[in-house]
């Protein structure tokens, strides 16, 4: 049986928003009932949360970024705070966030000691948009470029690929690794669309030049575009690069009902995403780490996120209820496809690995 670990505590439940946000507690509520009632809670490794400790997120983050959350955190006794129009601090939320950065950390460690094969960690706040100096787009730190800073500077990975397929882009994690060519950074994310980065010229700079790979999608994409650009840039490029750790940014919210987007992935299409990102690592020997980001549909979120565990267990696809998106119809992506394959010269690896049978 695959060793899968599962990291969940009560504490995400305890970073509280405002009635009303888009990202609330019942998101890893709604995840966990069905994992439980489908029998998959019990056939994972149950993983502690922890703090993050000051030094872990100074890693990532700037002094200047923890001192200004200290000081909201102080304030959020008598009220919430906010960081932006978007992200607010309540009582709990500073120790929460400190829980999640160091959960990731010890789930991440664990794969890469192969204690475990895999691991999907239920955090919040979601990570991927806090950036080195600033927290954003519901993120306090940033989750999962924590945990790669972290296995980085311990030596328990050499070299880490990031695929994020929430609908926005990540642009805290590209910050964190622009000018590191240890981490492979891909995002698929619909353009243009919060927070407005992410564009396929934005490619790393020194050491890390080629290391950042863009894909901005137009709103209307669905399971054939996406798999069509796993397929023909993600994959060929996470080979390519060879890491020896797999994390991916497991954001839901380009699901096709999900509220704040306009994509169309479906649950189904999720699971082929999972099987395809499962085939890399395997091919990369690189354990493999999903880590919750968005997803704002209970219904959508739970069920996307079960197609990816089954595809760690095992387990033969079920039947959705969420149902397919209204229309099979998407945007031609051809032109940006092939415009990415050459920014990133995709096409010369590609042809490669289909001549290796990869």
């Amino acid at each position: 049986m695959p060793r899968v670990g599962l990291l969940r505590d009560p504490r995400f439940r305890e970073h509280e928003t405002t009635p009303n946000h888009p990202e609330r507690p019942d998101r890893v509520t709604a995840i966990e009932a069905l994992f439980d009632e489908a029998g998959l809670s019990d056939r994972m490794q149950a993983l502690a949360a922890r703090p993050a400790s000051d030094d872990e997120l100074l890693r990532v983050h700037d002094a200047g970024l923890l001192e200004s959350l200290k000081i909201a955190d102080d304030r959020t006794s008598e009220q919430r705070v906010f960081i932006d129009p978007d992200t607010v601090m309540t009582a709990r939320s500073l120790e929460v966030a400190t829980f999640a950065a160091g959960g990731v950390i010890d789930a991440a460690s664990a794969v890469a000691r192969r204690e475990l094969d895999s691991a999907v960690c239920l955090v919040r706040p979601p990570g991927h948009h806090a950036t080195p100096v600033r927290a954003m787009g519901f993120c306090l730190y940033n989750n999962v470029a924590v945990a790669a800073a972290a296995l980085l500077a311990e030596g328990l990975s050499e070299r880490v690929a990031v695929v994020d397929f929430d609908v926005h882009h990540g642009n805290g994690t590209q910050d964190a690794f622009y000018g590191d060519g240890r981490l492979l950074y891909v995002s698929t994310h619909q353009h243009p669309h919060y927070p407005g980065t992410g564009m396929t010229e934005e490619t790393g700079d020194g050491a890390g030049a080629g290391t950042t790979l863009n894909i901005p999608l137009p709103a209307g994409c669905g399971d054939a575009q996406y798999l069509r650009c796993f397929d023909e840039l993600v994959l060929p490029a996470v080979r390519r690069f060879s890491p020896d750790l797999l994390l991916v940014s497991a954001g839901f919210d380009a699901h096709w009902r999900d509220p704040l987007a306009d994509e169309r992935l479906s649950g189904p299409g999720y699971r082929a995403i999972a099987e395809r990102l499962r085939g890399v690592a395997e091919d990369c020997a690189a354990p493999l780490v999903y880590v919750l980001e968005g997803g704002y549909d209970l219904e959508a979120i739970a069920w996307a996120a079960r197609h990816c565990v089954d595809t760690l267990l095992g387990n033969d696809p079920v039947d959705d209820p969420v149902g397919p998106a209204p229309s099979d119809e998407g945007p031609e992506i051809r032109g940006l496809v092939e415009g990415i394959r050459q920014i990133h010269g995709i096409e010369h690896w590609r042809q490669q690995l289909v001549r290796r049978g990869l």
